[in-house]
């Protein structure tokens, strides 16, 4: 069975996504357990979580991410895929806060290409770019860096921000698809899983 490891932020939504990964193994983490713990846990895919304030101030997530990325499938929500943005050279900043609301994102043509988003937009036989989602967040990301695809985009105080995005062998989510606010999250999230693990480098 495929084994996630969750890595905890410090948030409450964290079991929400323990409930939503149901049919897979799944081990959660605090983001202080070390670095080598994690791995030897051997997990398939690591699913950083969401959680309150900078991604550089959540415990070993960055040095995380620096170990493992390339070599282990990473998902990244909300904090979680704010840390894979800086990790690649880009920044978050102050947006606005929005909590509990229900926004659609608009996808860009990679994520209309995209298989994780397949079929979730407009009516039947038609394309459409919107799928609302959870907004859950206070900082956001702009200006994608070198080595990020920008999938999806939402509005808000300091312009569009990124609300999804591909990277090498990772995945992120700025909104929380285990949210009820998110009508098609359960489809996103099994569907990020599964294109993570095709993509998988083999051990």
């Amino acid at each position: 069975m495929t084994h996630i490891v969750l890595v905890d932020n410090h948030d409450s939504f964290v079991y929400n996504l323990v409930d939503a990964f149901a049919g897979y193994r799944c081990t959660v983490f605090r983001n202080t357990v070390s670095v080598d713990e994690i791995l030897a846990a051997e997990p398939d895919l690591i699913c950083l979580s969401p959680g309150p304030g900078y991604p550089a101030d959540a415990g070993n997530m960055m040095e995380l991410i620096d170990r493992v990325l390339g070599t282990i499938p990473l998902l990244g929500i909300c904090l979680g895929f704010q840390a894979l943005i800086e990790h690649h050279g880009g920044t978050v900043e102050p947006c606005g806060p929005v909590h509990g609301v229900s926004v659609p994102m608009t996808l860009s043509d990679a994520g209309l290409a995209s298989p994780v988003f397949a079929g979730l937009s407009g009516h039947p036989g038609e394309v459409g770019r919107l799928v609302p989602v959870a907004r859950y967040h206070s900082l956001g990301c702009v200006e994608a860096p070198a080595g990020v695809t920008t999938l999806a985009t939402t509005d808000t105080a300091i312009g569009e921000v990124i609300m999804a995005a591909s990277m090498t062998q990772a995945l992120g989510l700025q909104f929380h698809p285990e949210s009820v606010l998110s009508p098609s999250g359960p489809i996103i999230l099994h569907r990020c899983v599964e294109q993570l693990l095709t993509e998988r480098t083999p051990r």
